[in-house]
């Protein structure tokens, strides 16, 4: 058994009940991470009107959240290819669960910024690992299809958490206390994920090679149970094991191409995804629209989540996900532009709601991109990275976004974020890497045949 053959062997199975099951358990903790990253943001009006609460501090507390996430993806990642993906799963939703119930008892701006970072931390690491783990267990050819159904159930997430603010925050000084305590319900993921199979491909890597083979053939059988016989995996080229890579590998040669081109996209579609969502409602109370008003517009620009991620279960097997990237990147631009020259409440809505279907498209596609681009050893490290870096971006974004609102007003902050979607379409364009319908050890291979960096190959065909 190598690399090449669990890859044949996962490619060739067809999709079956045992994926589907699998993938309401994964999208539970995304479905609590993608909602709890707008938590604040729907808070932070009730903060303005009863905590009296500025601009300045709100940007404090949406910055330490993206911190933790930095952090955490960073860090995260390098863990989870240490302890293996359903552990880290486990560990980092229980994290993030646990400081987001905290959040709901804070007592005042300092704690709730503080508890906004451990929750960050969390959240990051967790969404890192799940990504991480459908990339390795799916089938290359429906990957970025099964990605994006995961996503489908997780960005309702939004979607569901904006009623659940539209419910709970009106009800008084601390209505907004419930909003946080509604992003502790992922915890039940604990209890099922202690019956998932750990990914065959990790298992290989750290030299657990029985362990793979019990973990890639009960998941054939689970399969067999449904689908009947499997067909036997084509014959792939001997490779002698290739050396352990560690997190330095990131940057050698053979993926320094990669890890720039991702790092890149996800700074750049930070900045343009979480400016919008993260600063819709409070920007629309600083315009003078009412809080509830202000509720009303996001909850029903957030109904955009759902259509998002459906089209991109349509687009993201059909089409090259570098081509799909960079043209939803451009309309998200266009589409939040216009939203930002609109004040009658209906265009509001209509580009928002446009804009918003689009952003949570590019998250499925993003999602599904970036683990496949690296090698086993450090898929969770290297996907953690871009995802880190990403949210590093926000760490000073508010403060940006703050301050061109304070001296420019509202309709510059929407040319900025639309800037940042256009340099993100240009460099998936010009650097990104071809992945769809690709297994991912031939993608990862090819950033060092790029750079002509020999890689070992036998002559003969192993079964």
């Amino acid at each position: 058994m190598n690399d090449q053959t669990i890859a044949a062997r996962i490619d060739r199975l067809p999709i079956s009940p045992m994926h589907r099951r699998l993938l309401f358990i994964l999208a539970i903790p995304l479905f609590f991470d993608v909602g709890d990253i707008f938590t604040f943001s729907n808070a932070a009006p009730a903060l303005i009107k009863y905590w009296g609460i500025t601009n300045g501090q709100i940007a404090l507390a949406t910055a330490a959240g993206f911190l933790g996430m930095a952090i955490g993806g960073t860090l995260g990642g390098m863990l989870a290819d240490r302890i293996g993906r359903i552990r880290a799963m486990m560990l980092f939703t229980a994290i993030f669960s646990v400081f987001s119930l905290a959040t709901g008892f804070a007592t005042g701006v300092p704690m709730l910024v503080a508890l906004r970072f451990l929750t960050g931390l969390g959240i990051a690491s967790a969404t890192v690992s799940v990504i991480t783990y459908i990339a390795e267990i799916y089938p290359a050819a429906v990957r970025g299809r099964w990605q994006s159904w995961a996503m489908v159930i997780a960005l309702m997430g939004i979607t569901v958490t904006s009623w659940v603010a539209r419910l709970v925050i009106p009800m008084g000084e601390n209505g907004w206390r419930w909003i946080f305590v509604w992003g502790a319900f992922g915890l039940p993921f604990l209890m099922l994920a202690q019956h998932m199979n750990e990914s065959p491909r990790w298992l290989l890597r750290v030299g657990r090679r029985h362990d793979a083979e019990a973990s890639l053939h009960r998941i054939e059988a689970a399969v067999e149970r449904w689908n009947g016989p499997l067909s036997e995996p084509p014959p792939q080229p001997t490779r002698p094991t290739a050396p352990t890579l560690g997190w330095g590998a990131l940057f050698s040669p053979a993926y320094i191409r990669p890890t720039l081109s991702l790092c890149s996209i996800w700074f750049f579609q930070t900045i343009g995804f979480y400016g919008f969502m993260s600063w819709v409602p409070t920007l629309l109370a600083r315009q003078g629209f009412e809080m509830v008003h202000s509720l009303n517009y996001i909850t029903l620009i957030n109904l955009g989540a759902l259509p998002g991620a459906l089209f991109a279960v349509f687009l993201s097997d059909r089409w090259e996900r570098k081509y799909s990237i960079a043209a939803v990147a451009i309309a998200i631009g266009l589409f939040g532009l216009l939203y930002g020259l609109s004040f009658e409440p209906v265009a509001i809505v209509i580009f928002g709601f446009l804009a918003a279907t689009m952003m949570d498209t590019f998250s499925a596609l993003a999602f599904a991109y970036t683990p496949e681009q690296y090698p086993t050893d450090v898929r969770n490290s290297g996907t953690g990275l871009a995802y880190g870096v990403g949210r590093l971006a926000n760490v000073i974004n508010p403060f940006v976004i703050s301050a061109i609102f304070a001296n420019f007003g509202y309709r510059l902050v929407f040319a900025y974020i639309a800037g940042a979607w256009v340099v993100t379409a240009t460099i998936a364009l010009a650097f990104g890497m071809k992945t769809t319908g690709r297994s991912l050890e031939t993608i990862s291979d090819q950033p060092a045949e790029d750079a002509d960096i020999a890689l070992p190959l036998a002559t003969k065909a192993t079964q």
